[in-house]
């Protein structure tokens, strides 16, 4: 084996990011030749291909017995024990799509901490979020403007007859009442991801209309295997005052949808 194969010869994605571990131990095991275990749960793979005839990486269940150190590839935020004598490392693609509520006048901050909330509660990698979806009418909102452009998050934005035509776990009567979709952060969540995945397998938004059943197919699968997060919902006690001296808006709604291809803009 050639002791020339180092961690920062692996052609991994550009839009991924390096999350916790020990990449000196990680790095020191692929340069003696060691085997290193990868497990990839989301993202390209695509970076397998240009490895090297001899290397050692084996993957998820091969050469158990022999394993010096282990790679993770996923979108959870993983705390490695600094007492572990394998050293492992983590890699998050941008694979996340945060589907939010809000009314009007949400600062950045309640959206903010609404997500950061979420992703500590079910164990996720805020460096794994690919972006912000919700409902076209809070395109303009002063606060998702705000974090997406401090988080470099692109924004996307569905009309409420696409959402409407999404099946959710959660859907509410008076959201539907409110803004003409009974669901706003659930089915803009599935939306990003099915916009996302139509976008890069057919390199035309022509070919997968979101006109079509569902938002390009949302429907196919019930909500509940496509949902990573169901809408939760955080409120401000102390909402501030806004221009004006209006009270600010004082909820968020967060859902989260994983999506098999990582944004990689």
């Amino acid at each position: 084996m050639s002791d020339e194969f180092t961690l920062d010869m692996l052609d991994i994605p550009s839009g991924w990011t390096r999350g916790e571990g020990d990449w000196t131990g990680v790095a020191a095991a692929l340069a003696r030749g060691e085997t290193v275990e990868v497990i990839q749960e989301v993202g390209s793979t695509l970076w397998q291909n240009s490895l090297p005839e001899k290397h050692s990486l084996y993957w998820d269940g091969e050469n158990l017995s022999t394993i010096k150190a282990r790679i993770w590839i996923s979108f959870t935020q993983r705390r490695f024990s600094p007492e572990s004598a394998l050293p492992k490392v983590q890699w998050h693609p941008r694979v996340l799509w945060i589907g939010i509520g809000c009314e009007r006048g949400t600062g950045r901050e309640l959206i903010e901490t609404a997500i950061k909330q979420v992703c500590r509660a079910y164990h996720l990698a805020e460096s794994a979020i690919a972006g912000i979806a919700t409902i076209d009418t809070k395109a303009g909102e002063i606060g998702l403007l705000e974090l997406c452009q401090e988080r470099h998050w692109p924004l996307q934005t569905f009309a409420a007859d696409i959402l409407s035509s999404v099946e959710v776990p959660n859907p509410s009567n008076i959201v539907a009442k409110a803004v003409g979709t009974p669901s706003v952060a659930e089915a803009a969540a599935l939306c990003a991801i099915e916009r996302m995945s139509c976008t890069i397998l057919n390199n035309s938004q022509d070919a997968c209309s979101t006109k079509s059943q569902s938002a390009c197919g949302v429907g196919i699968l019930p909500a509940r295997e496509q949902l990573l997060v169901p809408k939760q919902i955080f409120r401000s006690k102390n909402p501030p005052l806004s221009q004006g001296g209006a009270r600010a808006g004082s909820a968020v709604t967060v859902a989260v949808a994983v999506c098999p291809i990582e944004y990689l803009g």
